[in-house]
């Protein structure tokens, strides 16, 4: 039994270490086969890397050649690069001799235009001086213009004076003549004139009447008492008598073929003295004036005829005069018995006239 536990034992022994021995003999094939992997791995993974390196020696040679080339180029360009920088240093040289340059010129075109600042202000100065010496020509010129405009004027005003003149004179010479033949019927008119106040003075004393008087001028004053009452209009008979002893003969001296042609008008003039108002003493007077023209007019009156009553209306006048003309006192009151009377003058033809050619006449001699 022990025997065959021993065989038994034995036996045991033996399949565990043929087990054994054929797990190892597994284990070294499990082994050579992974290092045969391994191996065919490594060198599978040699020639990937081989192949790889020489790609990538491929590369490295082509990089070298490109970075040959580029040390070349850069070489190239680092010696471009020092022919540039001395080109630089070169042209900073010239800048910098540029900009020396540039800065004396700076400075000089400072003082140059410092001076053209003066320069500029000198000319505005002097443009000043000039706008104002033309201005001064200007005004100078317009006054000079003006005084050759005035001379001018003058000149004309001279010529148009002096034509002026020689019309003047031509009209003086004419105006001589005319003035000598005036003067020469102005003698005449004079003469008739006094021969006709002598002629009425002897009429007015032929009538042997009083209360009436003539005047230096002809005229005849008559006293109102003597024809009408105080404040009254309508003639008296004694005004009437009068009338008709002085009238006839003054009509006859005034109508006569030696004088009528120098009568242009018989004036009847009423006065009043200033006791009233105006207006009032304006109707009296003018009243008792148109009472004697129409007393003269009337049939009643026969000391003319007919045809020196027609002869009458052409030229006798007959006026109001109220107190605006009253006779004063010596004393300066006024006298009013002699303001109130009736006048009768006549004018001659172109008496008017010839009163002014006296007053010419006058103040020519003076």
């Amino acid at each position: 039994m022990r025997a065959r536990s021993r065989n038994r034992s034995h036996g045991e022994t033996g399949t565990l270490w043929i087990s054994f021995s054929d797990l190892m003999s597994a284990l070294m094939l499990i082994f050579v086969l992974v290092l045969f992997y391994a191996v065919y791995q490594y060198y599978d993974m040699l020639e990937i890397k081989t192949a790889e390196l020489l790609r990538q020696s491929g590369i490295l040679d082509q990089q070298a050649a490109q970075l040959t080339l580029s040390q070349q180029e850069l070489e190239s360009k680092e010696a471009a690069l020092n022919e540039t920088k001395q080109a630089l240093e070169s042209k900073e040289d010239e800048l910098n001799e540029q900009s020396q340059k540039l800065t004396e010129t700076e400075q000089a075109q400072l003082l140059l235009q410092a001076k053209l600042v003066l320069q500029e202000s000198t000319l505005n100065s002097l443009q000043a001086r000039l706008s104002e010496q033309e201005e001064q020509l200007k005004t100078a010129q317009a006054s000079l213009d003006e005084a050759t405009a005035a001379q001018q004027l003058q000149q004309a005003q001279l010529e148009a004076q002096q034509a002026q003149l020689y019309a003047q004179q031509t009209q003086m010479e004419a105006q001589q003549t005319q003035m000598e033949a005036q003067q020469a019927q102005l003698d005449k008119l004079v003469g008739v004139k006094s021969a006709i106040i002598e002629e009425l003075v002897r009429a007015l004393a032929d009538s042997n009447i009083s209360g009436a008087s003539v005047d230096e001028s002809g005229a005849i004053v008559f006293s109102s008492e003597m024809l009408f009452d105080v404040n009254r209009s309508t003639l008296k008979d004694v005004g009437k008598a009068f009338l008709n002893s002085f009238i006839p003969g003054y009509l006859k001296v005034l109508m006569s073929d030696e004088y009528s042609q120098y009568v242009s008008q018989i004036v009847i003039e009423g006065h009043t003295d200033t006791d009233g108002t105006f207006l009032k003493n304006m109707q009296l007077s003018q009243e008792r004036a148109y009472a004697v023209l129409r007393y003269i007019l009337s049939s009643e009156f026969t000391g003319i005829s007919s045809q020196a009553k027609l002869r009458l209306q052409e030229i006798v006048t007959v006026n109001g005069r109220s107190f605006s003309d009253p006779i004063y006192r010596a004393n300066g009151s006024v006298d009013m018995a002699a303001s109130r009377r009736v006048v009768i003058k006549f004018r001659l033809n172109d008496e008017e006239m010839v009163n002014e050619m006296l007053s010419i006449l006058e103040n020519m001699n003076r």
